[in-house]
């Protein structure tokens, strides 16, 4: 049996197309599921510490926006609807992240709301420098 060399077209070779369309639909379907994540982000820019530590707890989590606005959960509340959360919810502590430049009397406002409802731990969010 002899073999015969084989033409120019009739050589093996890798078509990267459909590799290129494959990774391309790939990375779609992760940018999709990247926006879809349920995940929250902070609108407010939170103050430095030198000093803190990180904890777990249950806990209801009050952002205090620039202009003095609130949000629990990425969404706009006032202290009428926090009250009320607060009634249901009875959380142990409050976490206040408050924006490094938002008026001091929205978050006092806050804080009496909490000691109001019975709120034992008012804690106040800071990022760390690293």
């Amino acid at each position: 049996m002899r073999r015969r060399r084989l033409s120019y077209d009739e050589r093996a070779y890798i078509d990267v197309v459909p590799l290129v369309d494959t990774l391309l639909a790939v990375f779609l379907f992760l940018a999709v599921l990247a926006f879809q994540s349920p995940i929250t982000f902070l609108a407010v820019k939170l103050p430095f510490a030198k000093e803190g530590e990180k904890i777990a707890l249950e806990v209801v989590r009050i952002q205090v926006l620039r202009d003095g606005r609130y949000q629990m959960q990425g969404k706009d509340v006032n202290l009428e609807e926090i009250q009320k959360v607060l009634e249901e919810k009875k959380p142990q502590t409050l976490v206040v992240e408050a924006d490094e430049y938002a008026p001091h009397k929205f978050v006092v406002a806050l804080m009496d709301t909490a000691k109001e409802k019975g709120i034992e731990n008012v804690l106040i969010g800071v990022r760390s420098k690293r």
